[in-house]
């Protein structure tokens, strides 16, 4: 009787494509992470806007002179206010509209693009 075994588990090639896959993905989760932890931030000063009463009734340099100070006490220093950030004005108030995209270089000509888009009303 033969008693020839098959191979079992993987070869060097299964092993290489396997590491690159993984690898390819820890890069790009990287990467996006702390774009993400960035506009999860921004996203929660904005939020806290709505409990600053009679926001909605200031200016709008003064409503953009809170998002600023509260961005650089969060760690938010190079943001682009005039090009990203719009405030809207009704009878009622203001909303506030953070609208904005990242372009990360990957690898070579490859970028990572991530859009972001966040809107909060706030009241007189």
């Amino acid at each position: 009787m033969n008693s020839m075994s098959r191979q079992q588990g993987l070869g060097v090639a299964g092993w290489l494509l396997l590491i690159l896959v993984f690898g390819g993905a820890m890069t790009v989760g990287m990467k996006l992470l702390p774009l993400y932890m960035d506009h999860r931030t921004m996203s929660n000063v904005l939020d806290s806007l709505t409990e600053i009463s009679g926001l909605g009734s200031q200016r709008s340099d003064q409503i953009q002179s809170v998002i600023q100070q509260r961005f650089k006490l969060n760690g938010i220093r190079d943001f682009n206010f005039k090009d990203n950030m719009t405030i809207a004005r009704d009878d009622d108030g203001a909303t506030v509209i953070l609208d904005y995209e990242v372009r990360m270089p990957l690898v070579s000509n490859v970028d990572l693009i991530a859009s972001f888009n966040k809107e909060v009303r706030v009241q007189n």
